[in-house]
């Protein structure tokens, strides 16, 4: 499905294309599809000296094609000053797997328990579970200590960020302000809100507020 983004003709009209090439590239990697895969680098090179964003997945790109963790984390630390939270988890997952086809289990480690705790940040379940399986091939998984289990429901249940925007929330801030404040995007922090409202079962951000307004004190 993914494959016609690589064709000249929808390069020329479709100004977004770059942020489909690493997807591509990781299913082509899957796959085994090394023809795919080096094509999506390829488009992805002409990014390379563009705006950052778009360096970036041209890193991730030709990182998963040539096998260098290090472009990949190149890009990871992009996407992280850049508060782009799941590019930064699905980049330093995808460089733990390299780090460990390499035989190099500490970094990977590292890398993957990074990522792993973002998905869990973000409520990603299936992300981190597709995460522990790629990793577990290589022997590598997380430490119990590192897991932090949660119950379902109730403000224990709150992610260490859905804590801070509960919290903001209560203050009255808008989704744009909270955004703003702690440098999401307003999607990003629609979605937490949703988690939030769905973790405490209220029905309203009158809720959330009910709720913090019950505790004895803020984050």
């Amino acid at each position: 499905m993914l494959a016609p983004f690589l064709k000249p003709e929808v390069a020329e009209t479709m100004q977004g294309r770059y942020l489909l090439l690493p997807p591509l590239a990781r299913a082509a990697l899957a796959a085994r599809d090394g023809k795919t895969l080096a094509a999506s680098a390829e488009a992805a090179s002409a990014h390379w000296d563009g705006p950052p964003v778009m360096g970036a997945a041209a890193r991730v790109c030709r990182g998963l094609a040539e096998g260098d963790p290090s472009l990949v984390l190149d890009a990871a630390t992009y996407y992280q000053g850049a508060s782009r939270p799941v590019d930064r988890a699905l980049a330093l997952e995808d460089a733990a797997v390299l780090l460990a086809g390499l035989r190099q289990p500490s970094e990977a480690r590292r890398a993957f328990t990074a990522a792993a705790r973002l998905y869990q940040e973000l409520g990603a379940v299936w992300d981190l579970g597709r995460a522990e399986t790629r990793l577990r091939q290589y022997g590598i998984r997380l430490r119990r200590d590192r897991q932090q289990a949660r119950p379902g429901q109730g403000w224990a249940a709150l992610t260490p960020t859905e804590v801070k925007i509960a919290w903001l929330v209560a203050e009255g801030r808008s989704n744009p302000e909270i955004a703003a404040a702690l440098f999401l995007s307003r999607y990003t922090v629609q979605t937490h809100v949703s988690h939030i409202l769905a973790k405490l079962g209220a029905r309203s951000r009158a809720g959330i507020i009910r709720q913090a307004l019950d505790r004895d004190t803020g984050p």
